[in-house]
């Protein structure tokens, strides 16, 4: 019967904890589909708060809520994102009254603390109604 070395012994015993390691770690960072949907969830949370920053400063500059998302193009240095990020489908505004409108898109999950009461959404349709600064 043949002997087994030291060597051998050891490289299989870290072979194991690095395979552990990483299999602790695909655990702790979540599935990867769900990283994937909280990622195009970040990127739809900043679009719409560049268009809501957008919609101010037209505000600020014509003193009335634009009609739609394309008399934003009237501002200088405009690159309002209109389209989800992962469907391709536009996000919509909705100008409510003089000083109210609103802002939709579809979101993969829930919010979490850090987005705050103003943007906080659940998973699917979510709709933001949001005031101009006077």
């Amino acid at each position: 019967m043949k002997r087994v070395g030291k060597g051998w012994v050891l490289g299989v015993a870290v072979s194991l904890l690095v395979a552990a390691a990483v299999v602790r770690g695909l655990f702790m960072i979540g599935p990867i589909e769900e990283q994937r949907n909280r990622r195009f969830d970040e990127r739809r949370l900043a679009d719409l708060q560049r268009i809501a920053s957008s919609v101010e400063f037209y505000y600020r500059s014509y003193d009335e809520l634009p009609e739609s998302l394309n008399a934003l193009e009237r501002l200088p240095e405009s690159r309002v994102p209109r389209l989800d990020p992962e469907s391709g489908e536009p996000y919509t505004y909705r100008r409510i009254s003089a000083e109210f409108y609103e802002l939709c898109a579809t979101f993969a999950l829930e919010s979490g603390e850090s987005t705050g009461l103003r943007w906080a959404h659940k998973a699917g349709p979510a709709c933001f109604r949001l005031r101009v600064r006077r």
